[in-house]
């Protein structure tokens, strides 16, 4: 478990690195805060246990950011208000990289509502070589980069 200045320095670091503009920095910072104080634990499956879990979660999320009303979702999910073309890709692979440093977490879901976006985000996330590759600069992904899995490729 990381202590609040080792959370503290991989959020400074990962801003720096990824020279993040103040909108995504400040998105990325509410997103921290809000992580570190979710369990980060998986949606009970039973109705009644899962309607406590999302309100203790809200909860937690509320002392954050005290205008959230819910989730949306029956599980605790995020949406940052950003405006085009100012690097919401860059904001996901900062999110990603400090759950993973931070909670460990490994998995990750992106969603792409088209086949254009898709494509752009495999290249984002997937191809090292890229020039917009969105992990340039994150020391600890040039050893061991991440693995993108599709629907393609998920059976090897």
């Amino acid at each position: 478990m990381m202590t609040k200045k080792e959370k503290n320095e991989t959020l400074k670091e990962v801003k720096s690195r990824l020279s993040m503009r103040e909108p995504l920095a400040q998105c990325l910072e509410v997103i921290a805060k809000i992580s570190d104080e979710l369990s980060l634990e998986k949606s009970p499956t039973n109705e009644k246990e899962q309607e406590a879990f999302l309100a203790e979660e809200l909860a937690k999320a509320q002392k954050v950011v005290p205008l959230l009303k819910s989730f949306g979702r029956n599980f605790p999910s995020l949406t940052c208000s950003i405006a085009t073309g100012i690097g919401k890709t860059r904001l996901m692979a900062a999110t990603i990289y400090y759950l993973h440093q931070v909670h460990g977490i490994k998995n990750f879901f992106i969603l792409a509502p088209n086949l254009t976006l898709y494509n752009k985000l495999l290249r984002d996330f997937g191809d090292p070589g890229y020039d917009k590759y969105v992990f340039k600069g994150l020391a600890e992904y040039v050893t061991n980069p991440p693995v993108v899995i599709t629907g393609e490729n998920y059976l090897s």
